[in-house]
């Protein structure tokens, strides 16, 4: 890693520095690039004096209303001169944002410990239900769920996946206890941010923020609970023409439809990836084929190993 700054800060001291939330940085680093850290050989991020001040003022300049779209383009000394301006003025808010969030708690214990400080904020509204789309009014509010959890896991994003389904949110705030670092990435990959509890109503505005104001964010989709692929193309290709010592044909069939299921994931995928519009619908149908093919591959192994083929 290349040092040019006299101090160099990982990503928890700046959150203790700027009293932003990790997730939040991460976002407005990968949305906005608010700020660009270093990175080391392993990637971890290292910040310097400058990206810690920049945060900073963005922090300062959001908290009195600014929207983080229309800081991003600025320079540090630009961010300086709008501080000042504020300040000068007197305001609390001289720019609001032009998105409201409805916020949705699917969890009871989160809306009694946060909803009373979110409601304070002008730019969030705390709902019972989402309206219905028909009804929807003229400044598209952006609809977005807050789900507490304990632990997350393989399997949270595919519930993540269905409660914004079920409700007609656009995004999520996921509050946890405990998580793999991996599978948050993962997640937030996908369009939703995670925060560790216990999460402040500060931490949770600023990521409803995050999720409105970025650019057109990623409808959240399955993570895939699909184990790797078990037999190679050449190993698939093998078994599906060998013919002779076997009592029937079912390995053959086996192979086959594996190599069209393989076939099928790579393709959903790909829409996955170039359709954003439907990219919920296509991880759906990769992790459903994903699944289908871990099924046929164990039942092949257990053939292969009945019939003594050798691959």
């Amino acid at each position: 890693m290349n040092v040019s700054n006299k101090h160099q800060y990982n990503i928890g001291a700046v959150a203790r520095l700027t009293q932003i939330h990790p997730e939040t940085i991460r976002v407005w680093e990968r949305r906005h690039q608010i700020v660009t850290p270093q990175r080391s050989d392993t990637g971890r991020r290292f910040y310097s004096d400058e990206d810690v001040e920049r945060l900073l003022l963005v922090k300062q300049l959001t908290d009195a209303g600014h929207t983080i779209s229309s800081l991003a383009p600025l320079g540090t000394q630009e961010l300086k001169e709008r501080l000042a301006t504020n300040q000068a003025r007197g305001l609390s808010a001289i720019e609001r944002s032009d998105v409201v969030c409805r916020v949705l708690f699917l969890d009871e214990s989160l809306k009694i410990r946060l909803g009373r400080d979110l409601r304070a904020f002008t730019d969030l509204e705390v709902v019972d239900q989402f309206p219905r789309a028909d009804k929807e009014d003229k400044d598209s509010r952006h609809h977005l769920l807050i789900i507490g959890v304990a632990t997350i896991n393989s399997n949270t994003l595919t519930s993540v996946s269905t409660e914004i389904q079920h409700y007609g949110g656009e995004s999520a705030i996921v509050v946890y206890n405990f998580g793999q670092q991996a599978v948050i990435r993962e997640i937030e990959r996908h369009g939703v941010i995670c925060l560790k509890a216990p999460a402040t109503p500060s931490e949770v505005r600023d990521a409803c923020r995050s999720l409105a104001q970025g650019k057109k964010t990623t409808p959240a989709a399955v993570v895939s609970q699909v184990s790797p692929h078990r037999f190679s193309a050449e190993q698939l290709a093998k078994v599906a023409t060998i013919s002779g010592s076997i009592a029937c044909e079912c390995p053959n069939h086996l192979a086959e439809l594996i190599i069209n299921l393989t076939a099928f994931e790579q393709y959903s995928g790909e829409c996955e990836n170039n359709n954003p519009a439907d990219a919920l619908i296509h991880a759906q149908l990769k992790h459903s084929t994903g699944k289908a093919r871990n099924l046929l591959e164990e039942s092949l192994a257990r053939l292969i190993e009945i019939e003594g083929i050798k691959i």
